[in-house]
């Protein structure tokens, strides 16, 4: 969103400064502006996002594990001994999921780069908290990467949110479009 991307420039200016990332799955840093050190959490939506997303139990969802892992982060500076271990006790009965979904970020991010780092281009910072986690979601995934059409079903639209419920339609789409899918896609047909 805008904050990040405002954030984002701030580093390329080299305003802000990465002094550590404490945790890459969750990406949480300690950065500094002027010497004044400070503990970010990036790539994770605005609180108000769920609002403006009408409530939907996934954005729900979303800003409850955000909301979580800031207070995860706000006992650790005091604290300061294993982050992980101060957002698992703040996530409670979220920290499995969460865990789950940083872990199959490696699994997305080898089958649409090649390379499983877990980290998404910046442009594809949305997918970090698609259901990857979950068997029948992975299994789509392959089915689609192996098809080459993964790249367009992931980055154009909100599809990603609930594939499992939108595979259907693209199992039609796909076959009455064949080639043409991928620009179907990104709403170029």
């Amino acid at each position: 969103g805008t904050c990040q991307a405002a954030f984002d420039k701030a580093i390329e200016l080299k305003f802000v400064t990465c002094e550590s990332c404490l945790s890459a799955a969750l990406d949480i840093s300690i950065m500094s502006i002027g010497g004044k050190r400070f503990i970010v959490l990036e790539h994770a939506p605005h609180p108000s996002w769920h609002l403006v997303m009408g409530r939907e139990p996934k954005a729900v969802r979303i800003f409850k594990e955000t909301m979580c892992t800031l207070n995860g982060m706000r006992l650790w500076c005091a604290g300061r001994n294993d982050i992980s271990a101060y957002v698992d006790e703040a996530l409670g009965d979220l920290a499995q999921v969460t865990t789950a979904r940083a872990t199959a970020r490696t699994f997305v991010t080898e089958l649409l780069y090649g390379r499983p780092t877990g980290r998404f281009l910046k442009k594809h910072a949305h997918l970090r908290f698609m259901d990857a986690h979950v068997p029948e979601v992975q299994s789509l995934l392959r089915k689609w990467h192996g098809r080459s059409v993964l790249h367009s079903i992931l980055t154009c639209g909100r599809l990603y949110t609930d594939l499992v419920s939108h595979d259907p339609a693209l199992e039609r789409w796909y076959g009455e479009l064949g080639v043409k899918f991928n620009t179907f896609m990104c709403g170029s047909v």
